[in-house]
């Protein structure tokens, strides 16, 4: 075989492994490139996961973990937050007597028990602390809030607070207020570091002739989400 012929078919053989080796570093450099990708979305898989089992609710606690919407401007907010959202009722207990109330009050007015029947039930311990806050909006250092409380049997009477929004800074927040007796006072409310929500009212000017106030502290720790 002539020199130059020799020369030729080496060329084409360092050729021919030169493409083979490419191929096969192509095809590793691939494979490890999947692989990389499949390890990030398992581990994305994992931290969703994560985060679901971190924000179950168990009995009243309310801490979750959420894009909130401000219902003003439509702006998203990320990040953990407290859901305050619902009806506050200052224990479970109050809560529960709170339905049973209102079980008695709906059977008085269908005439299932008289007058005497009912007032006779209210008198017992179910009758005591039957104040609720209703919160309707919290978002960004703004909550709105309704307060009732309610006088004992017989009388039955309601005083209460009526879309009460306050600024709050650091968990705390003033604000003035009329209630539907006419009393005016001075109010603060407070979201605690326990879950809770501590309410203050003073009266500043009570109202001739009212029959009942809602002036008092109260502190609210049992949560119904709506």
């Amino acid at each position: 075989m002539k020199k130059t012929n020799i020369i030729i078919f080496l060329v084409i053989i360092l050729v021919i492994v030169a493409i083979f080796g490419y191929a096969m570093w192509d095809a590793n450099k691939s494979l490890n490139e999947l692989g990389s990708a499949n390890t990030q979305i398992e581990q994305e898989e994992n931290n969703k996961t994560n985060v679901v089992s971190a924000n179950t609710v168990n009995g009243n606690e309310v801490a979750t973990n959420e894009t909130q919407i401000n219902p003003t401007t439509g702006d998203a907010n990320e990040g953990t937050t407290i859901n305050y959202v619902g009806k506050w009722y200052i224990s479970e207990e109050a809560y529960r007597n709170s339905e049973t109330i209102d079980e008695l009050m709906d059977r008085r007015e269908d005439n299932e028990i008289t007058n005497t029947e009912f007032e006779n039930q209210m008198q017992s311990e179910i009758n005591t602390n039957i104040v609720e806050l209703d919160v309707e909006r919290y978002f960004q250092n703004t909550i709105k809030f309704d307060f009732t409380v309610i006088s004992p049997a017989p009388t039955q009477r309601e005083g209460h607070l009526d879309d009460i929004e306050v600024t709050l800074e650091e968990n705390t927040g003033t604000f003035t207020y009329t209630d539907n007796w006419g009393t005016s006072g001075n109010g603060t409310i407070t979201l605690n570091d326990d879950n809770s929500i501590t309410l203050r009212l003073e009266t500043t000017s009570a109202a001739q002739g009212a029959l009942w106030g809602v002036e008092g502290i109260y502190t609210f720790s049992y949560r119904i989400g709506d």
